[in-house]
């Protein structure tokens, strides 16, 4: 864990030299650009959160390990965005969505090894949907400061995503969840499990409603 955290400190470092390096932007950042910033500062400010009820909660030492680490890598993430943000003229949320606070206060009713489990798996889901962000606005990102924070940070996560899987497995929790599109904070802190399990929601509707029209098509005849 503690090599772990030195190899973390590369990317984060290299931060730094992303606000000295970029030139400033020729045009206002774009909707893409700015809706990233939001919802990475949501996630930043989320797992910073999530940090601090590991070291209260856990009973598991690894996971207050992988807790101290989300705090202290999240905070030099965030702060380096933030210097973005105020240089660009970007305006940032207060705090994590609705949703983000919701599901943190429900990982925090478990107590034990029960808070430990249900702490990993919203953790490996929020990362995996903060990674397919960045990804997304490196592929479509405008802004060039921003589109580099979003290269420079997505090792970051990366990284915190491959111990989350790696003690996952140990629990014997799923490995991964389907991220789905990304899932913008910023827009409604929609998680991408939230809408996994929307879609299934979906089908099972489509496929009553199908049996309904062929049950009634029969009584017909």
């Amino acid at each position: 864990m503690r090599r772990t955290s030195r190899l973390l400190l590369l990317p984060v470092v290299a931060l730094g030299a992303v606000l000295l390096s970029a030139s400033p932007a020729a045009a206002a950042p774009s909707d893409q650009d700015v809706a990233w910033m939001q919802a990475a500062h949501q996630s930043n400010l989320t797992e910073i959160a999530a940090g601090q009820a590991a070291q209260q909660m856990a009973t598991d030492q690894r996971v207050r390990q992988l807790g101290q680490m989300f705090i202290d890598m999240h905070t030099q993430l965030d702060t380096q965005l933030t210097q973005a943000a105020q240089q660009i003229g970007v305006e940032l949320p207060a705090e994590p969505s609705a949703s983000q606070q919701q599901q943190l206060a429900a990982v925090q009713q478990n107590t034990g090894p029960a808070f430990d489990r249900a702490w990993v798996s919203q953790q490996l889901g929020s990362h995996q949907t903060t990674l397919a962000a960045s990804q997304r606005e490196v592929q479509n990102g405008s802004d060039p400061m921003v589109v580099q924070l979003a290269q420079a940070s997505t090792p970051v996560v990366q990284q915190h995503l491959d111990e989350l899987r790696a003690l996952a497995g140990q629990y014997g929790l799923p490995t991964s969840v389907d991220a789905g599109s990304g899932g913008q904070a910023a827009d409604d802190g929609m998680t991408a499990l939230g809408w996994g399990i929307a879609g299934v929601g979906g089908v099972i509707l489509l496929t009553g409603s199908a049996a309904l029209v062929r049950r009634r098509g029969v009584t017909a005849a």
